[in-house]
Parts: C-alpha cells; structure tokens; sequence
C-alpha cells in the first residue's frame, strides 16, 4: 500500500511513498518465492529452489535454518507440524508434535504432580521436527537431508548476529535459560544474554545435525530413501 504526505517546508510541499520510505517494496517472482521468520532462512530456501529443489525441499531447509535461527522458541528436536498442497490439488498433514513413550503413564502427571506437568525429561516427548521434515522429504521432496540442512549447519556453527527479537527472548526469560547448565552455557554466556549484534554460536547443535547428514551419507549407496 502506497501513500503520500505533504509537509511544508523552505522548498515547498514534500511528497512521500510510505511504500518506499519503510523499505517494503512490492516484489515479484516470475519462477517461486519463499517467507519465513528471519532472512537467513528465507535465503537458505531460495538456495534450495535456485538450485532446482521444489517447494518442499526448501521449505525443509527453512525450517531447519529456523531451529537453529530461532532456538529460542523453535527447537531443533521439538515440533514442525507441516501442511503440503502438492501439484495434484491435494492437501497433505505432517502433525510432527511428538509423543510421549508408548509406556509412558496416562495419568502420571495427575497422581503424581497434582495435575502439573513438571520441568525436567517428564515432558520432553520423542523429538517430532527431524521426523517430520525427513518424513516430507521422503514423500514429496527431491533432495537429500544434508542437501537441505547445510545452511543450518552453517548458521550454527559458523554463527549469525544477536538481533533484537532473540535478545529480548533470551533476557525476558533468563530464568528458564539459566535453569540447566547446558541451555546456560550458549545462551547466557558469562551469565549474560549475547549483546545485539554478538556472534551467537550453537556448536553442539551444529555437531547434531552434522552426525545425521553423516548417518544419511553412510547409507545412500542404498539410495536416497534409504539415507533418509
């Protein structure tokens, strides 16, 4: 949406494109587009539609990039509930939220907790996102998993700038951060938050990732299915 403002002035009236003024161009793409949260995910999906995957290869590789982009509330082994509309007309389901153990008891948390569900492996379910983007990447994709993670592996190891979002996160609940040492140690180095503009490095996460393009790699003599 475009407007104008005139402001008086010693050269007259000034005429402003708002449209311009806040850097929000209109865009067009003539072959594919993708948005995500944070640019680095949207450029790591771009790559992967550049370099001739389909749109759930790069979506993948975004929300991969995010886990690592916006660990702060998007975690690697935690949930990426994904909805596909493949070239058919049909819509497909990934729920990808995770499960507790099969033997887990249903009625622990009230007989046990007073109804609270406490901190701790108590509440951690078996981790869905990796499940559900190699599930998508199975089904609907074309390329490997460490063709769509490598960007990730990057961000984390390599880093990306503290920017004010993940700051004002990390800040308003030090607490939770703080509370296992592990989580302290990348997110509260020092016993502080990173500064905005900080090289903010997930070493351990990089490592994990790494380990399943590694696995993947092992066994894609087999083919791609297999490696995945």
């Amino acid at each position: 949406m475009a407007q104008q403002d005139e402001r008086g002035g010693a050269g007259g009236a000034v005429r402003l494109d708002l449209a311009t003024v806040s850097r929000r161009p209109t865009l067009y793409g003539s072959r594919h587009a993708i948005s995500s949260g944070h640019y680095l995910a949207s450029a790591a999906g771009h790559a992967i539609l550049e370099a001739g995957g389909n749109a759930v290869d790069a979506g993948c590789a975004a929300g991969i990039a995010l886990a690592v982009l916006h660990s702060n509330e998007v975690n690697f082994a935690g949930v990426a509930p994904i909805m596909i509309r493949t070239a058919n007309g049909r819509t497909v389901t990934i729920a990808g939220l995770g499960h507790w153990p099969r033997g887990f008891p249903a009625d622990l948390f009230l007989r046990e907790h007073a109804g609270e569900v406490v901190h701790g492996v108590l509440c951690t379910v078996v981790p869905a996102a990796p499940d559900a983007w190699i599930t998508a990447l199975r089904d609907h994709g074309t390329m490997t998993f460490g063709d769509v993670a490598g960007e990730a592996i990057r961000f984390a190891r390599e880093g990306f700038a503290m920017y004010d979002y993940f700051h004002e996160e990390v800040t308003a609940f030090r607490d939770r951060f703080g509370r296992w040492p592990a989580n302290a140690e990348v997110y509260l180095p020092g016993g502080e938050p990173p500064q905005l503009g900080d090289r903010f490095v997930q070493e351990d996460l990089a490592d994990t990732i790494q380990h399943m393009v590694d696995e993947e790699r092992s066994a894609l003599r087999r083919g791609r299915r297999a490696g995945l």
